[in-house]
């Protein structure tokens, strides 16, 4: 679920850190500007729908991991990368219309850091290709190799540091209706979705004046595109991944109306990548505690519960402040489950 993207096109200004080329942009404008919309029955191809889709509003490549290194200390790690289709302003070749961002987030040591990159579409600063798989902004890249999709390599230096992380071995598994995913109760808001939740992860992070750290772990990769995900009577949503230590993984996301009459999706998936769709009305999804964190407060504790699958326990952050402080600032963190959902994951949450 990575909607930070519609964050920034709903604001009627955004903030003075981001590109001066996106002053004044709105979702509203977005949509209206000719975005193509999701629509049921649209069937996901590979390895065409691993690249971009310039026609949709945003679309993501979001890639989020919970590593140990070799002292068993753990590493968490985030990368992003987004296009949004802002419309070209300005008879100039560099300027296709599309807006990359990426972002890149890294907690260990009881700290967590964030960083941004921003491109102009048509400069060939980032962008994707679908086969073979690259994604990049800069000089950060995710990238797969000729013979397929997988193995990825995702290599990203940075002041956090010179990391580098390969990998493997994870289904293709596709959410909601065979890849759409509806957000609200209307269908109108929903994106395609797919996923690769299995994903086992090693590689290497060095930085300034520590040791080289040997890292392995699970990782979980998303894939989005969408034009419209939600309406103004949402203020925002909650997505959780988990790694279930009995080897099957678990996708919530709560979208939280007005109204308090949030709207829930979900899906369990086998370690062979057998979907069981979790529906709207089979979730429950209580807060246990929370932190203030200026001036907005946080819930940093779950219980969950979902009698239908046999899955209960609580969920609860690492640390009590994992905000991505950015031009758009929104918390992204691992997490950790006991009860029978035990295991570790992750929690993005928006709009608080």
């Amino acid at each position: 679920m990575r909607w930070i993207a519609l964050l920034l096109l709903l604001c009627a200004c955004t903030p003075k850190s981001a590109p001066e080329h996106t002053q004044g942009v709105t979702w509203q404008q977005n949509v209206a500007e000719g975005a193509a919309k999701v629509m049921p029955g649209t069937a996901i191809e590979f390895p065409k729908d691993h690249g971009a889709h310039p026609e949709y509003g945003l679309e993501w490549w979001y890639l989020t991991a919970n590593l140990k290194d070799g002292e068993g200390k753990p590493v968490a790690l985030q990368w992003t990368l987004f296009r949004s289709r802002i419309g070209k302003h300005r008879d100039n070749p560099w300027d296709d219309g599309q807006l990359w961002f990426a972002h890149l987030a890294l907690e260990a040591d009881g700290e967590h850091h964030a960083l941004e990159r921003w491109a102009r579409g048509g400069s060939g600063q980032a962008g994707v290709i679908a086969h073979p798989f690259s994604a990049w902004i800069d000089q950060w890249q995710l990238s797969g190799t000729d013979e397929g999709f997988l193995p990825l390599t995702l290599s990203a230096t940075s002041e956090l540091g010179e990391l580098s992380l390969t990998l493997t071995d994870s289904p293709i598994v596709k959410h909601g209706i065979n890849g759409f995913s509806q957000k609200t109760p209307d269908p109108e808001h929903a994106s395609f979705y797919y996923s690769l939740p299995h994903l086992k992860a090693s590689g290497t992070l060095i930085q300034e004046g520590k040791a080289p750290r040997t890292l392995s772990g699970l990782a979980w990769m998303d894939r989005e595109w969408s034009s419209e995900l939600m309406d103004a009577e949402y203020l925002g949503w909650d997505w959780v991944s988990l790694h279930l230590d009995d080897g099957r993984a678990l996708m919530l996301f709560r979208m939280r109306n007005r109204n308090d009459n949030h709207y829930f999706s979900g899906s369990l998936i086998d370690p062979g990548g057998q979907v069981t769709p979790i529906h709207d009305g089979e979730i429950q999804w209580r807060e246990l505690d929370s932190v203030t964190l200026d001036g907005a407060n946080y819930p940093v504790a779950w219980q969950l519960k979902i009698p239908n699958h046999g899955l209960s326990g609580r969920i609860e952050t690492l640390n009590r402040d994992q905000r991505n402080q950015l031009s758009i600032p929104y918390w992204e963190g691992p997490v950790v489950a006991e009860g029978s959902i035990q295991g570790s994951g992750f929690i993005e949450m928006t709009g608080y």
